[in-house]
């Protein structure tokens, strides 16, 4: 297995484990990452006072085609974006096994259960949000903060998750879906693709 000091695996994830932290997780494949998700992070930290955000590099998105390069080569490559004391990049999904972000999500909630997770997501995720693997019980699993981006669908409510409307908050209501409206910059992983080709 590939692995540099930079990248967390599961284990070195650990210092986590006995505090009491607020830590956002970025997942995607990072193919390439760029900095759009530097400033989806960035904006994070300075917004929501996360102690650390976790860019969780998945083993595979099943909603898109097999990548070309392994995790560990990704994760490399994230390293150099990632420019962020508070920014960690993690191959910890490798570790679970997962393939799905409801299944890391309770594998990283159930390891570090003194941990406050965020799920961070761009806009441009929602569409296709209701195609995740057990998108209904995300929001069960932690917060989710939305970020804004140049994209053909900005309008968001909450049916476009497939969830339950409703026209108040509920008083017992755990976790909650926020959508951040900051700066743009158009920019995917899937145009950089396309032009490194």
């Amino acid at each position: 297995m590939k692995f540099t000091q930079n990248i967390k695996n599961l284990q070195a994830l650990n210092f986590m484990k006995h505090a009491n932290l607020k830590v956002g997780v970025l997942g995607g494949t990072f193919d390439p990452a760029h900095f759009g998700h530097l400033n989806i992070s960035l904006q994070a930290l300075k917004t929501y006072k996360f102690d650390y955000i976790i860019w969780l590099v998945a083993n595979q998105n099943p909603l898109k085609e097999p990548s070309k390069n392994d995790i560990f080569h990704r994760a490399e490559k994230a390293q150099f974006v990632a420019s962020h004391p508070k920014i960690i990049v993690s191959t910890a999904e490798y570790d679970f096994g997962c393939y799905y972000a409801y299944d890391s999500l309770v594998s990283l909630i159930k390891r570090f259960k003194k941990v406050n997770f965020t799920w961070l997501m761009g806009i441009d995720n929602v569409a296709s949000f209701r195609k995740w693997h057990k998108y209904q019980e995300i929001q069960n699993l932690c917060d989710i903060i939305i970020f804004d981006r140049p994209c053909p669908t900005r309008l968001v409510n909450i049916a476009a998750f497939g969830l339950k409307s409703k026209g108040y908050v509920d008083k017992n209501q755990a976790h909650s879906i926020i959508t951040n409206r900051s700066s743009l910059y158009a920019i995917s992983s899937t145009e950089i693709r396309s032009h490194e080709q």
